[in-house]
């Protein structure tokens, strides 16, 4: 029911400091804090995500980072391992974010490998824990903190749905923490690189 609440708050509002849709309308509403920004997942970032995930794994890693902001990504891939991590650091990423979570509710409630299941301590604190998900069908951890909605889609052979998802977990943890610079690292950390 909260996630219904804020899913539906303050769409339609106009402000005449940002243009968005016609009119000046903004889809999402004129909510501090939803303004895009320029974080991003750096190639350094998409290292150090490597590093991270080579050690807990066992495994060596290779690397892909497409770092330009508003929506970055970075691609770790093994024998057996396929993780993918995505920023989105567009306007309104958070109200995307609620709004992706009641859907999944809306449409799966009744279905426990595809409803949102809340994992503590990822996303912004609050009440009831809704700021980070856990999708087991989908092997993939969706979570927000002020206006950057990260994915992480987490796939190792050999473990079990619970060692993904706690794995998932730190790895959106990590790219949290990595991420909370402005404007998102030097131009030179931005150039799409393999590794």
């Amino acid at each position: 029911m909260v996630l219904a609440a804020l899913a539906g708050c303050g769409s339609g509002s106009e402000t005449a400091s940002t243009p968005s849709g016609p009119g000046g309308k903004r889809y999402f509403g004129d909510h501090p804090g939803q303004e895009e920004t320029q974080a991003a997942i750096g190639v350094g970032d998409c290292r150090a995500l490597r590093r991270a995930t080579e050690g807990e794994l066992g495994r060596s890693l290779t690397a892909y980072s497409e770092p330009t902001p508003p929506s970055s990504r970075c691609f770790l891939r093994g024998r057996q391992v396929s993780v993918s991590v995505y920023l989105d650091a567009a306007y309104a990423a958070r109200q995307r974010y609620y709004n992706r979570m009641v859907e999944q509710s809306q449409f799966y409630g009744t279905e426990p490998a595809k409803r949102p299941h809340a994992i503590p301590g990822v996303g912004d604190p609050g009440a009831y824990g809704h700021t980070a998900s856990w999708i087991p069908a989908l092997s993939t951890l969706y979570a927000v903190r002020g206006n950057r909605w990260l994915t992480v889609g987490y796939s190792a052979a050999g473990l079990s749905p619970p060692q993904q998802e706690a794995m998932a977990a730190a790895l959106a943890r990590r790219a949290f923490r990595l991420t909370a610079r402005w404007p998102g690292g030097s131009p030179a950390s931005r150039s799409p690189a393999r590794r």
